[in-house]
């Protein structure tokens, strides 16, 4: 990605959004570029922070993993997505690592120069406030969900949330492998299979490899409520 490309990806980042061409350019020269190979870590549990990390192509899964090596995976980052913003604030050690599960950029904005613009400029300083207060609300989402919900409710709200940013409104395309998408909702890839398929029987979505319709919105909402209903 060349020069004016990042430029471009730091102008149009949220948090950076109404900063004059002159603070973009001083966040360009004073940042690094990652290049990570698939498979390879941006940082690993228990690393101090560098900065904020934006990703500029690619796909980053941020995860823990337990001593017995089995993976969690709690989010994906798509291009235009930050991560680690938490490392700004607290001097703790990261507790998730970060890992490409394709062939990534990432551009590190070091934490002092983080810090000077988040003391000098109340307006990226509020941005970031609300982009931490909305990673919040997704936490306190995600253990509503993987505590109350069954695997079908959890693939539904999944479904939903993925085709909020797609293109055609009804049509999305699996951004990760079923396998990674099953850890997020805490179930087995078998269980995620099953729940697939108990919606293709409904007539509820449409599959054709990795690319799923949803044919009727009102229909699967409602029948994720009758599951629901049936659970209490």
């Amino acid at each position: 990605m060349n020069k004016d490309n990042i430029k471009k990806s730091l102008a149009q980042f949220v948090v950076f959004r109404g900063l004059s061409d002159v603070q973009i350019e001083m966040l360009y020269e004073y940042s690094n570029i990652l290049s990570v190979a698939c498979n390879s870590f941006v940082f690993n549990r228990g690393d101090s922070a560098q900065g904020l990390y934006i990703l500029l192509s690619g796909q980053i899964k941020l995860a823990v993993a337990s001593p017995q090596g089995m993976e969690k995976v709690f989010s994906i980052v798509t291009t235009g997505e930050s991560f680690g913003e938490t490392g700004l604030f607290l001097e703790h050690q990261l507790p998730f690592y970060a890992q490409a599960t394709i062939n990534s950029q990432v551009l590190l904005v070091p934490e002092c120069i983080m810090h000077s613009l988040l003391d000098s400029n109340a307006n990226v300083a509020r941005k970031m406030q609300e982009r931490l207060s909305i990673s919040l609300h997704q936490l306190i989402h995600n253990i509503e969900m993987l505590s109350f919900k069954t695997a079908v409710q959890r693939f539904i709200d999944y479904l939903i949330q993925i085709t909020a940013n797609s293109a055609i409104a009804d049509c999305v395309l699996l951004p990760t492998k079923k396998g990674t998408i099953a850890s997020i909702l805490n179930i087995t890839p078998e269980t995620l299979s099953r729940s697939i398929k108990e919606l293709q029987r409904n007539g509820l979505i449409e599959v054709s490899g990795d690319r799923i319709t949803i044919t009727d919105f009102v229909k699967l909402r409602e029948f994720k409520m009758d599951i629901y209903a049936d659970t209490i």
